[in-house]
């Protein structure tokens, strides 16, 4: 029987739906907005802050050095790169009318301060019955044991719960675990096969 529902937080939740910014950051600086992606999300220094290592400022300053940009300008730069990024409110509220029958979590990979900006910026954190956020815990996905922190947290056995995620290395771990998977492509399909879930 499923009890819980676990979902990740960026490119599930929290989306680019309006990639034009970040793509004209990209043409400034003479790369694609994939190699702009690519530093920015999966450079060491991006590792290092998502397990807490090193401060979010610290990570965007080695990105705008790594660009040969000033460096006392990365609060605007954070601002530009993530403008057209946007909450996914018919998701969340998919994921209210889970409450009364399953608990729901949250499981992100996510730099230094996550759990501050996004209680700054939007208001859906406190659906989630857990959140866990990797700089906080020193653990990122797809390593087993962050899987096995939330699923304590929670109260339940890996059999017990469903974790959605757009990334396949994280939805293979966690499957290797037990949990029941949703590889995320887009929100109608997710939504579909949380609902077989949760009705077998």
């Amino acid at each position: 029987m499923i009890k819980a529902v676990i979902f990740d937080m960026g490119g599930v939740i929290l989306r680019t739906v309006d990639p034009t910014k970040r793509e004209a950051m990209a043409k400034r600086l003479g790369v694609t907005r994939s190699e702009l992606e690519a530093v920015v999300f999966q450079s060491e220094t991006s590792l290092q802050s998502e397990l807490g290592q090193l401060s979010e400022a610290g990570h965007w300053k080695a990105v705008l050095a790594y660009f040969n940009q000033p460096l006392d300008c990365y609060q605007d730069w954070y601002g530009e790169f993530f403008s057209g990024d946007a909450i996914d409110r018919e998701l969340i509220k998919f994921i209210g009318t889970l409450k009364p029958k399953v608990k729901v979590g949250l499981l992100s990979n996510a730099w230094e301060h996550a759990r501050q900006n996004l209680t700054s910026r939007h208001d859906f954190i406190n659906i989630f019955d857990v959140s866990i956020f990797s700089s906080e815990v020193g653990l990122r996905k797809p390593d087993p044991r962050i899987f096995d922190l939330t699923l304590r947290q929670m109260g339940v056995a890996a059999g017990e719960a469903i974790f959605v995620d757009d990334f396949r290395a994280n939805i293979d771990s966690a499957a290797a675990l037990g949990l029941k998977t949703v590889w995320y492509q887009d929100r109608a399909r997710a939504i579909k096969k949380i609902t077989r879930f949760l009705n077998m």
